[in-house]
């Protein structure tokens, strides 16, 4: 986020509200604002340049929302207040109609489906176990 000093030199120069993990989010948080009447730019073409898309952006730091300086204190309280409308929605009784092909195979691909999420945590826990492993054999040297 830029700094508060800059935001109150110039109105009007962009500044960041949010970082987004995916264009996605950061499409629906720029939504949610536009919807409140405050003007968001989404910078998600920047790191699709790169062939950088979903969990790729965040390899280059995530998916910025940029809104007018001027706004920067409106837009953090729409999103405040969204935050628990959102959470009131119950999706599981949402009807979405049947689920075709196109979704269920975009369910299935990338990083972050459910084998991924499973090789994400085998991997983390891998990484603890041989910090603490390291750890140990340093302590095993020293005595």
């Amino acid at each position: 986020m830029q700094d508060e000093s800059f935001a109150t030199a110039d109105p009007t120069a962009l500044v960041t509200v949010h970082v987004a993990t995916s264009d996605f989010e950061a499409q629906t948080i720029a939504a949610v604002l536009r919807d409140g009447g405050v003007d968001a730019a989404v910078f998600g073409a920047a790191v699709g340049a790169f062939g950088l898309t979903g969990s790729g952006s965040r390899l280059l730091g995530g998916v910025p929302v940029q809104v007018r300086a001027g706004e920067l204190d409106r837009a953090k309280g729409l999103l405040r207040a969204n935050k628990y409308l959102a959470d009131s929605v119950d999706w599981d009784s949402v009807d979405v109609g049947e689920e075709d092909d196109a979704a269920r195979q975009l369910g299935t691909r990338g990083v972050f489906t459910t084998s991924g999420r499973w090789l994400a945590e085998t991997g983390r826990l891998l990484a603890i176990v041989a910090l603490v492993l390291g750890a140990l054999a340093m302590l095993g040297q020293c005595m």
